[in-house]
């Protein structure tokens, strides 16, 4: 049995230790765009100003792919996946057969039309060549704008700021985070943004780059002009799918699978950013570029694909970090709608946020802000209906028992 898998994220990584589970003989081969072991990329940010160490961004060890039996293409390319030959050829012309196949080159950075990466100064910050980049720029850089104020863009935020560097934030739509946090939310993050010396611009867009002998001056808003030497893009990824456009694979947003991680050809499974999977909220497909999403559709891809049987149970997307010292999670459906009901436990003036999101006091989804302790075991609670008055070890109090 021959197991050849596109990308050496944690769908990927995921995968390869599910197989071996089940089958410790069948030969394993990895391609990867990228030329180096596994590696956490939520900490680039970090690895960009030199708060974390190269040694410390990898989450495996250099003899990972020894120890599990992987053959590994590292630093090739999928160029052409052929189901009906059941084999993908490489940049390189290499041509390699398998049984199974999982997909999971995971996604990549949206840049908008009119912006020219060439141009010094001008970044996106997804992988690790990225942060490198970036990294031998920084010392010719006193202001730095970033186009995007999501998870990504508020990291890179807090990052450049303890390096030293102005920053500014601009953001398109009217609060931060905008799928994850509400205004509420999101108005304690800025807080904490502008108290630490990051300026934020909402309702804002970037329509042009100001440029002088190729290299960045600053950008231009409908608004006005904000100076920089450093221009960083994130304003959202979206799946690599251009080896699976011309197969037989069936597409939506990105790679249609089933509760088994299986596309429509029962030998080829697709995991991680590219997997258009079940997802608890809505009830339907979607994406969502989620580590943790990642790492469990890859073990069950992994696990259907060596001859197991493990059904994926959804998604339920979560995000949960640190700005400042102050503590942000999210996790399930965040509106009230279709007969959601919000309740508030603590009010920001208590120096935490924290609401919940209800139907027929089912808990679906919540939004902490400071104190989150008790997010995890409400985590495990999602769908199921809360201890009547409590919640965790929480009480529900009345309104005005609260700090108003």
């Amino acid at each position: 049995m021959v197991y050849l898998i596109i990308g050496n994220g944690p769908a990927g990584i995921s995968a390869i230790e599910s197989i071996r589970q089940l089958d410790d003989q069948g030969k394993i081969i990895v391609v990867s765009k990228e030329n180096n072991q596994p590696y956490s990329r939520i900490m680039t940010p970090e690895y960009m100003t030199g708060e974390v160490e190269e040694e410390n961004l990898f989450f495996k060890g250099n003899d990972f792919y020894a120890h599990y039996n992987v053959e590994t293409r590292l630093g090739k390319i999928v160029k052409d996946i052929l189901p009906e030959q059941s084999m993908v050829i490489l940049n390189d012309g290499e041509k390699i057969a398998y049984d199974k196949l999982l997909i999971a080159s995971g996604s990549r950075p949206v840049i908008p039309s009119w912006v020219n990466l060439d141009i010094k100064g001008v970044f996106t910050l997804w992988d690790k060549v990225d942060s490198e980049r970036i990294k031998h720029h920084l010392s010719e850089v006193k202001k730095a704008v970033i186009v995007g104020g999501g998870l990504v863009g508020l990291q890179m935020a807090r990052a450049l700021t303890a390096y030293g560097i102005n920053v500014t934030i601009i953001e398109k739509m009217n609060r931060l985070m905008p799928l994850q946090l509400d205004e509420t939310a999101s108005d304690m993050v800025k807080q904490i943004l502008v108290k630490n010396g990051i300026r934020v611009f909402l309702d804002t867009e970037v329509v042009s780059l100001e440029t002088e002998n190729q290299e960045i001056r600053g950008v231009k808003t409908k608004e006005t002009d904000i100076p920089a030497d450093l221009v960083l893009f994130s304003i959202g990824v979206r799946p690599n799918l251009d080896m699976v456009h011309d197969t037989s694979l069936e597409l939506d947003r990105g790679l249609l699978v089933n509760e088994y991680q299986q596309t429509n050809l029962v030998n080829i499974y697709a995991a991680g950013d590219i997997s258009q999977a079940f997802c608890q909220i809505t009830g339907e497909r979607s994406l969502r570029a989620l580590w943790p999403c990642a790492i469990q559709q890859g073990k069950v891809a992994g696990t259907n694909m060596a001859g197991g049987e493990e059904r994926y149970q959804g998604s339920i997307p979560m995000n949960s970090f640190q700005l400042f010292g102050l503590s942000v999670l999210s996790f399930g459906q965040i509106e009230a709608k279709d007969g959601v009901e919000e309740r508030i436990i603590r009010y920001p003036a208590s120096g935490s946020y924290q609401k919940l999101f209800l139907k027929e006091d089912k808990l679906l989804g919540l939004i902490f802000i400071g104190d989150i302790q008790q997010a995890g075991l409400l985590f495990h609670k999602h769908g199921k209906p809360l201890q009547e008055g409590y919640i965790g070890n929480i009480p529900l109090v009345d309104v005005e028992n609260v700090y108003l």
